[in-house]
């Protein structure tokens, strides 16, 4: 009982401490606090609003200016997200805001987001599981290229905003940074994000610098290939990097744009025998197992410059085809193509 007697002054000087402490806080400091939590932040939707059409088994998007959409106000921080973009998923892992994320697609994931993997699915990159989204309550959902055809419906849900930072699949690091920069407005980390776009855009500097020669882009899939060129889904390596079309110096057709890649032959490749090839394992991305390699290793690419110089560079296809313009992902892609650059 003593000691309890003794310590009853010491709880009433500490609250008494506590309540001045209280009493000191300013008006403006309270304020602050105030703003700071009910901060909310204007997101601009991706526009116009392009939908996936299916035409003759072929898949494109077209412009319907009439739902373009208009920008959001949103609730900063929010504390669930549903995110039907994996490199929405990527660039929050990689500033740290990624505990925010409650849902994802089923979908093949790379190795550095596979902590995400067990997260409960709400569908697949393209249709939404408008029941499995209801019942996680996210206060944001967030769309993209391949969803943004669900961008009404998921609005009914939950505040939804369209994050596509470019269409058709189209590997463009700079929208990425731009997507990237939202949402660290959104998240508060804004100096995270300029930290990691500092470091890519370092990257991309010193690749043109880098950059001599003619150039191949292939997608590898069940033995086949998809050849990209200028202005094409990947046409980043020559609009943007620098390298020269070898199709366009060997005065080749075929390779001319399709977003989807244009089908050619072993036959084909060694006929514009590029200085380099960048391939990507499509099968590998999407799960269906990986062929490139097997693929490339044959006698008419090995005849080629870019067999005989050791230039056949092998890109993270996880990154280049699913994830696309995350920071982590493009960051990746543009580092192997360094390092062989480089090398």
């Amino acid at each position: 009982m003593p000691k309890r007697t003794h310590l009853l002054p010491a709880v009433a000087a500490l609250s008494l401490t506590a309540l001045a402490l209280t009493a000191c806080s300013t008006p403006a400091e309270s304020e602050g606090a105030a703003q700071a939590a009910e901060r909310t932040v204007v997101v601009e939707n991706a526009k116009p609003t392009l939908v996936l059409v299916e035409e003759d088994g072929e898949s494109s998007y077209q412009e319907d200016l009439e739902v373009a959409r208009d920008s959001v106000e949103i609730e900063a921080n929010p504390a669930s997200v549903v995110t039907f973009d994996i490199a929405t998923l990527d660039t929050l892992d990689a500033i740290g805001a990624g505990d925010a994320v409650v849902g994802i697609p089923d979908a093949v994931l790379p190795d550095y987001l596979s902590a995400y993997a067990d997260l409960p699915k709400v569908g697949t990159l393209f249709e939404p599981d408008f029941e499995a989204v209801a019942e996680l309550e996210p206060e944001l959902i967030v769309t993209a290229a391949r969803s943004t055809g669900q961008f009404d419906e998921l609005s009914e849900i939950a505040t939804t905003i369209d994050l596509t930072a470019a269409y058709a699949g189209t590997f463009d690091p700079s929208a990425g940074l731009e997507r990237a920069e939202q949402l660290g407005e959104i998240f508060g980390k804004e100096d995270e994000v300029a930290e990691l776009t500092a470091d890519i855009e370092e990257q991309v500097s010193t690749l043109k610098s880098e950059v001599e020669g003619t150039a191949l882009v292939l997608s590898v899939s069940g033995g086949e290939y998809g050849a990209f060129g200028e202005g094409s889904r990947f046409g980043y390596f020559f609009d943007e990097l620098g390298w020269t079309p070898a199709v366009v110096a060997a005065d080749l057709p075929g390779a001319e744009g399709s977003p989807h890649g244009d089908t050619v032959t072993n036959e084909f490749v060694l006929t514009a025998n590029p200085d380099w090839i960048f391939a990507f394992d499509r099968g590998a991305a999407v799960g269906e197992g990986s062929s490139a390699e097997e693929t490339l290793d044959n006698e008419l690419v090995a005849q080629t410059t870019a067999a005989k110089e050791g230039h056949i560079v092998y890109l993270p296809a996880s990154e280049l085809y699913i994830v696309i313009n995350g920071l982590t992902a493009i960051e990746n892609v543009l580092t192997s193509v360094h390092e062989a650059v480089a090398g």
